[in-house]
């Protein structure tokens, strides 16, 4: 069975502009078959909101042609500790494979041995709930819809003697692609993702104990949002910003070493002639980091994230399919507002992103890039950790239902 749409890993179809995330929690007796016949439900929804069909505005239909939604469900650990549940939790959500709760007071690491840690005013993680949906679009109208369209679902089917349904939207959050294929640290973003052709080979859940054969051709979804400090960024020089991004900031090309006089050096046949390097993302000659010896390079973010040591079907290649989405929202405090990235990647075992998070030849214990033990002001907090999950995305059913529905039994038959 095939992987979930909204995993956009073939070369030919590009990934909509506009993201949202919504984290829905089971309610009451924590049934099951009560939760499953619920988000049974809501995907049929979904399906018809795909097809212009609003339930408010039935038997008119509203213009859906340029959206291209794609709808993904994803079940959590919690998913398997409902009342009824028929299939225990798989490897990739053992408690080993999670990410840890931030602090009672707030803050605290994500991880064992990773430099990113929960922004300090953080004391609930709200993205660990039951269950996760993803929605993809090219129109931010068509995601806003299936958010609204989602809170109308469970009010109007709420029981009538408690107000409450069988499940609960608890929070979503929002996000979109840049169109200069830009961060918000300025930097080309993206450019070292995974080759079309390895994609699948490492998003893919291939094989496993019998007891997780229904798991098998779905994938694992890990999510971060994270919130990044530009004021301190921005007190960085151009030359401190490249040598921790291990790019160059205007042309994207990666660094191959540093001169006698610490300035970064990249390959003079880097871009090509008359191109910019954004114009070939992911297959371009140089999007990938080069092979290099100097220690200043190797600790810079995009070499940490990028050794190629294995197969990329091989874990321990810790190769993962990412797919970014900045936000940017208000905030009490300077600069008044918070800018950020949902980060979302695909794997076939958590593994995976866990090792790549807290490896010290990884991304272990640093933040972001550079030396953990000579790094630049305010670099070990520059990224913020404001929600983080990891999911267990099933494969998709031959009949078009809901995607692991099997975890949930015999789903009640929900009312429309």
């Amino acid at each position: 069975m095939p992987l979930q749409e909204g995993i956009y890993h073939d070369s030919r179809v590009r990934p909509g502009r506009f993201f949202g995330i919504l984290f829905l929690r089971a309610t009451g007796s924590r049934s099951a078959g009560a939760a499953g016949g619920r988000l049974s439900a809501l995907w049929q929804l979904y399906q018809e909101l795909k097809l212009g069909h609003v339930p408010d505005l039935a038997p008119a239909s509203v213009p859906v042609e340029h959206d291209n939604l794609t709808v993904l469900v994803g079940y959590g650990p919690n998913a398997f500790t409902l009342n009824g549940a028929v299939h225990h939790r798989p490897s990739g959500l053992s408690d080993d494979q999670l990410f840890a709760s931030p602090r009672r007071e707030g803050g605290g690491p994500l991880l064992t041995g990773s430099g990113l840690a929960y922004a300090p005013e953080v004391v609930d993680n709200r993205a660990t709930e039951d269950f996760c949906i993803q929605a993809i679009a090219d129109t931010k109208l068509a995601v806003d819809r299936l958010i609204v369209e989602t809170w109308k679902h469970l009010h109007d089917n709420a029981d009538p003697a408690t107000g409450v349904s069988e499940l609960e939207l608890t929070t979503f959050y929002l996000g979109a692609q840049r169109s200069d294929r830009r961060s918000w640290i300025d930097f080309h973003d993206g450019l070292s993702n995974m080759r079309s052709a390895d994609r699948q080979e490492a998003i893919t859940i291939k094989r496993g104990p019998p007891e997780e054969t229904w798991c098998v051709g779905g994938s694992y979804l890990a999510f971060l949002r994270l919130s990044i400090d530009l004021p301190a960024w921005r007190r960085l020089d151009r030359v401190q910003q490249e040598l921790l991004v291990g790019r160059d900031k205007l042309t994207g090309c990666p660094l191959t070493d540093v001169d006698d006089d610490g300035r970064p050096q990249t390959d003079p046949a880097c871009p090509v002639a008359g191109t910019q390097i954004f114009e070939q993302p992911n297959d371009a000659a140089f999007a990938e980091p080069p092979r290099t010896g100097d220690p200043v390079v190797l600790a810079s973010h995009v070499q940490r994230a990028n050794h190629h040591r294995a197969p990329t079907s091989d874990p321990g290649s810790r190769r993962i399919f990412r797919q970014g989405y900045e936000f940017l929202e208000w905030a009490e405090d300077a600069p008044r507002f918070r800018a950020g990235l949902n980060f979302v990647s695909f794997q076939d075992t958590t593994e995976r992103v866990i090792k790549m998070l807290t490896a010290d030849d990884w991304l272990g214990h640093v933040n972001f890039g550079g030396d953990p033990d000579h790094m630049p002001p305010g670099m070990g907090t520059l990224l913020g950790v404001y929600a983080g999950g990891v999911f267990l995305v099933p494969p998709t059913m031959p009949d078009g239902g809901l995607p692991g529905a099997s975890l949930l039994g015999q789903p009640a038959p929900a009312p429309a």
